[in-house]
């Protein structure tokens, strides 16, 4: 299911806009859909991706880290917290990852991970 107002925000020219970054990212932080990074966006949106899905990668346990909503314990700018999410709206394989590593780091913060 894709955010509506995620949708919304993410038309506008939020590349280079502290504004328009920074109001995507608020939008993340307190939407019940988005909340945790993961959000999924039309077709027409995705064409203009320039992260890598390499680059994506090896932001992840920083995002994770940023996406708390409770007690986020990094600091990304504004523009890469977008960046990330718009990624991940639309690569499988990314997503798929990010779904794995947000799993195994929830389990492990509840210590329930098996030894």
């Amino acid at each position: 299911m894709a955010c509506e107002e995620l949708l919304k925000l993410l038309n506008t020219d939020w590349r280079g806009n502290q504004s328009e970054s920074s109001c995507i990212v608020t939008h993340i932080r307190s939407c019940s859909l988005c909340c945790h990074g993961l959000v999924r966006l039309t077709k027409e949106l995705v064409a203009s991706d320039p992260l890598s899905c390499e680059q994506c990668r090896s932001r992840f346990p920083a995002y994770y880290e940023a996406t708390r909503p409770e007690y986020p314990l990094v600091e990304m700018t504004d523009e890469e917290l977008a960046e990330i999410a718009f990624h991940l709206s639309h690569c499988a394989a990314c997503h798929e990852e990010y779904e794995q590593l947000v799993l195994l780091s929830e389990l492990e913060e509840r210590n329930e991970m098996s030894e």
